[in-house]
């Protein structure tokens, strides 16, 4: 897409239609993660991104496009660009709006800003030390699109407005590092076999999974607001909740 033209249905048909990557989430769960994400921006944001959701959903599918594997990776071992690259598109984003760009431009470059989010909050995006990977992150990936689609959603709270992004989305990456080990051990547990028949609801597997999609939905949820706010615009809900506090159970997903 070419940033602030007019969106044509060809346009948004093909930028709906893109392939899965080898791993992590799916297209339709990035969607799905930057949707349920939006309605938890603030009031004048979401009513905005929901004029333009067809340049979000367009943002947020972009970056399946791009054949650069550094992309979707960030490594302990300094492997990988997807580290600058969400911090990136977050300053993007607040440069669009200070700079008034038209909102389409905007909601797009909102939806790469939710993409390489949820991509921090997959652990095989951030880790590679397992010598099985190659055999499972494909299947993990299916995994984690079945779960999404019945995870019961739930929000963690926003950070501090004056918190450096830098902080938060180190944080992230540092959360699904923690989590990446519990995802070879389930598929040994298992014997590698496909992880939508070998793993119940129960598993550490789904818990993973779980925990993978609301932390991304938090995170980009955070990273809506930041971008609002760093950009000069307001947010007067009150008792909004606040990370570490009580979690907030969200409704049924939201409709792209």
């Amino acid at each position: 897409m070419c940033p602030g033209r007019r969106l044509t249905p060809i346009v948004l048909a093909a930028a709906l239609a893109l392939p899965a990557a080898a791993g992590g989430w799916t297209p339709e769960s990035q969607r799905a993660i930057a949707f349920d994400a939006a309605r938890l921006a603030p009031p004048d944001l979401y009513r905005q991104l929901r004029r333009n959701r067809q340049a979000y959903a367009i943002g947020v599918g972009e970056p399946f496009r791009d054949p650069t594997p550094e992309h979707r990776f960030a490594n302990p071992d300094g492997s990988g660009r997807l580290d600058e690259l969400v911090e990136r598109a977050i300053a993007d984003a607040v440069r669009s709006i200070e700079s008034h760009r038209p909102f389409n431009e905007v909601a797009y470059r909102l939806g790469l800003v939710a993409h390489y989010l949820a991509l921090a909050n997959d652990p095989l995006a951030c880790d590679d030390r397992d010598p099985l990977e190659p055999r499972f992150a494909a299947d993990f990936s299916r995994y984690l699109d079945s779960v999404a689609g019945r995870a019961r959603r739930v929000f963690y709270g926003f950070r501090p407005p004056d918190e450096p992004v830098a902080s938060w989305v180190a944080g992230a990456f540092e959360r699904s590092r923690r989590l990446y080990p519990l995802v070879g051990r389930e598929y040994r547990r298992v014997d590698l076999r496909p992880g939508v028949t070998a793993f119940d609801d129960r598993s550490t597997a789904y818990a993973v999974a779980v925990l993978a999609y609301n932390h991304a939905v938090t995170d980009v949820a955070q990273a809506l607001r930041y971008v609002w706010l760093a950009a000069g615009g307001i947010d007067e809900r009150p008792g909004l909740p606040q990370a570490g506090g009580t979690i907030l159970h969200l409704p049924s997903p939201a409709a792209p």
